[in-house]
């Protein structure tokens, strides 16, 4: 199975790509902003992702500014990640949804189930953080902060 790429429009206007395989009951998957590619990432990560969709209805979308998305819309800032995903949601028709978050969409994934619950029937945490000042701190992101200031085009090429 091959999965389907499409776009839907956010309510400021990012053009957001997603892709869509399996069937059955739905399952979100958020991107790690400014690090996803959703046709690269069905490939990269197919050993988890290809299984999934074995058993479910695998939704997974590019963050504004990466990806297949409007590369140019660089806004990262909460309410512009919500808004992504619920461009994706209003797409895609879903109502009610288990979601998934990993490392820096795990703070995104919480946002949008605290006021949302009615709609998050699950939500799966992975690698996360809570407190950003804490992993601002850590050189791994210190490196890619610099990157990322220094040259757009070579730190999203590199994710």
């Amino acid at each position: 199975m091959e999965p389907r790429i499409q776009y839907a429009k956010t309510a400021d206007g990012v053009s957001i790509a997603y892709a869509t395989a399996g069937e059955g009951k739905p399952l979100v998957m958020m991107p790690v902003p400014a690090c996803s590619h959703v046709e690269r990432g069905w490939e990269v990560f197919a050993s988890l992702w290809q299984p999934l969709a074995q058993a479910f209805r695998l939704v997974w979308y590019d963050s504004r500014g990466s990806g297949l998305s409007d590369r140019e819309a660089i806004d990262f800032s909460m309410d512009a990640m919500i808004r992504d995903l619920e461009a994706v949601l209003d797409r895609t028709g879903l109502e009610s949804f288990p979601l998934c978050g990993f490392v820096d969409a795990v703070p995104i994934a919480v946002t949008y189930a605290v006021s949302h619950p009615e709609r998050v029937s699950h939500l799966i945490l992975c690698d996360g953080w809570a407190k950003f000042a804490d992993y601002a701190q850590l050189p791994v992101y210190q490196m890619e902060a610099t990157l990322r200031a220094l040259d757009w085009v070579l730190f999203t090429e590199t994710f």
